[in-house]
């Protein structure tokens, strides 16, 4: 009983390891959005931003700074005035320690231009972090996809091998008998070569995909890779219109885009301001030796103004930057231009391919359909010395390949419809 029950609890953990190693597209694209370098390394630009935004915000503060200083000076400045004695002006040793304060009042707006064009950056570097999610999101899609087809594949193959092989040993049986001829076992021997060597390239590509999905993962090396999926022949909407108009609210790249056009619009402002007047209040106290009636008593002083700054003529630099600047916003204007139209013809491009793609799986579905077909009869005929042994490797090769061309027609159509997705910038929603 007890090593009953011991078999039984080694099978549930071994279903549960399995259960946890098997990979959903689902559960791939979460694991590689939670861990991949790539994320890491946008994130932390979005942080170095946001750090850079509270950098140019520090300007709306006063300027606060303690000073302390020592100086020995020699000769001592002093005079001598007959029957008065002799005068020092300074100690030989003066100290000074102060707390002084600076702020600007106003400078027509500066400080504020430098603060929205760094949250407008900001704003790009999180865009970019999306950008950087649907491509890492699009990549180990199709990765898991082609898994899928290629494990489906190699299904085929070894079907098409075991039926070949079957094939062989009845070819064999017949030269025996006498009914078949060496051509004959030649012909098929031929046939499971090149069957087998199609195996070794689809598993030769599955190594590959698998190493790339473990890089996209984060598995070491030679982590086994087990994914579990179908492919889903759900219709989708194909109303051009609509899909444009869905890519024009949702996605990233016309939104970076639009992004750049105003940091570039707000840069514009900022230089315009460049040569804008300041005010700044100033005050400082401390204590200091070196005062009369004794040089070496340290005492307390304290100073107060105001500065104000009007620049005069700088070069004619602040008439080229608005100048660039003005320029820099014409080139994002037609960047975001360019940029609805290529995600325009990206969504026409992307519908053109669902729709070929769906009509091939009907095709190679009657195509299919009918090698099978052909083989039941090629089949029975073979079985009577109707036609030859090379006619029915011919049929069972027709129906091996339409089953190749189904399982290829069944990928590009689920990879065409993410490709939409992808393209209408609804691939994560």
């Amino acid at each position: 009983m007890k090593n009953k029950l011991f078999i039984i609890s080694i099978g549930l953990l071994m279903q549960t390891a399995f259960a946890q190693d098997t990979l959903t597209v689902e559960r791939a694209v979460q694991q590689v959005l939670r861990t991949h370098p790539a994320l890491e390394q946008a994130a932390a630009n979005v942080r170095a931003a946001e750090a850079r935004t509270a950098l140019s915000k520090s300007a709306q503060y006063p300027d606060v700074s303690a000073l302390a200083e020592y100086t020995r000076i020699g000769p001592i400045p002093a005079f001598y005035i007959p029957g008065m004695g002799n005068f020092v002006l300074a100690p030989d040793n003066n100290y000074d320690g102060h707390v002084s304060a600076q702020y600007t009042v106003y400078d027509f707006g500066k400080t504020n231009s430098g603060i929205d064009v760094a949250h407008s950056r900001v704003q790009s570097l999180q865009d970019a972090v999306e950008l950087t999610r649907t491509g890492l999101a699009l990549q180990t899609i199709r990765t898991f996809y082609t898994i899928v087809f290629l494990q489906k594949s190699l299904t085929v193959q070894d079907e098409q091998i075991a039926a070949l092989q079957q094939h062989l040993d009845i070819t064999q049986k017949r030269v025996i008998a006498g009914s078949a001829t060496k051509f004959d076992v030649l012909t098929t021997q031929v046939r499971v070569a090149s069957a087998q060597n199609q195996k070794v390239e689809v598993l030769n590509a599955m190594e590959k995909q698998q190493s790339f999905m473990r890089q996209l993962l984060g598995l070491p090396a030679h982590a086994p890779v087990i994914v579990n999926g179908t492919f889903n022949e759900d219709s989708t909407s194909l109303d051009a219109d609509v899909l444009f108009q869905t890519a024009s609210d949702r996605r990233t790249e016309l939104k970076m885009a639009r992004d750049a056009e105003r940091t570039a619009q707000l840069q514009q402002q900022a230089s315009a301001v460049n040569e804008s007047p300041s005010l700044k209040l100033f005050g400082s106290y401390g204590v200091k030796n070196g005062f009369e009636p004794n040089l070496d008593v340290w005492r307390g002083n304290w100073a107060v103004g105001a500065v104000a700054n009007v620049p005069i003529f700088n070069g004619n630099r602040t008439e080229y930057q608005v100048e660039e600047s003005k320029a820099a916003v014409e080139a994002e204007q037609a960047h975001t231009a360019g940029a609805i139209k290529q995600i325009r013809s990206e969504v026409e491009q992307t519908i053109a391919d669902v729709q070929a793609a769906k009509t091939k799986v009907e095709i190679s579905k009657i195509q299919l359909q009918q090698a099978h077909e052909a083989v039941t009869i090629a089949r029975t005929r073979y079985e009577t010395g109707s036609i030859t042994n090379l006619d029915l490797l011919d049929a069972e090769t027709a129906e091996s390949t339409s089953k190749l061309f189904d399982l290829q027609a069944l990928y590009q159509y689920v990879i065409s419809k993410f490709n939409l997705q992808q393209s209408t910038g609804t691939l994560l929603n």
